[in-house]
Order: structure tokens, then C-alpha cells, then sequence
């Protein structure tokens, strides 16, 4: 898969942009980190809710809490393989 289909582009737009508090606060996983993210090669990652109250694209990796990416826009985060979890 090269892209995430444009349901799941728009639905990631829509969660991040608006800053969705289901998303950022409910977890199944703990500790909660923020809105989870994929990646198309497998990868499982977060972006806290101060940085997308920020408008700043910062992808974390869930499991060693390392900075594995930041984007200028919305756009660029999912150009770069990354949706939100669902």
C-alpha cells in the first residue's frame, strides 16, 4: 500500500485539526500518550495533545517515547504514511 485510503486521510485531517478530545483522551492502551497514529510500514506512534493545540506535526514513537518525525503541515504528516489509529 503506498497511501492510506482518502476516507482514513480525511478522518486523520479532521481528528488533528480539530483537536478531537475522544481521540487525545481515550486509550485502551496505558499510559495514555495522545491521539495514536500508523504508519503504512507497520510503525505505531503518537502526537500529544499540547502539540496539536500547537499545530506542531510531531510523531513520537509509542513504545521508546523518541521523536520519530516532524512535519511542517497536516498534509506532510500524512504524505508521510501516517493516519490516525482506528
Amino acid at each position: 500500500m503506498k497511501s492510506w485510503r482518502k476516507d482514513q486521510q480525511d478522518l486523520t485531517r479532521d481528528i488533528i485539526s480539530n483537536v478531537d478530545v475522544v481521540a487525545f483522551s481515550f486509550s485502551l492502551m496505558q499510559p495514555n500518550k495522545g491521539c495514536y497514529l500508523d504508519h503504512l510500514d507497520g510503525r505505531f506512534a503518537y502526537i500529544t495533545l499540547k502539540d496539536a493545540l500547537s499545530n506542531r506535526y510531531r510523531v513520537y514513537d509509542y513504545e521508546r517515547d523518541v521523536l520519530e518525525g516532524e512535519y511542517e503541515s497536516l498534509d506532510a504528516l500524512i504524505d508521510a504514511g501516517w493516519k490516525v489509529s482506528t
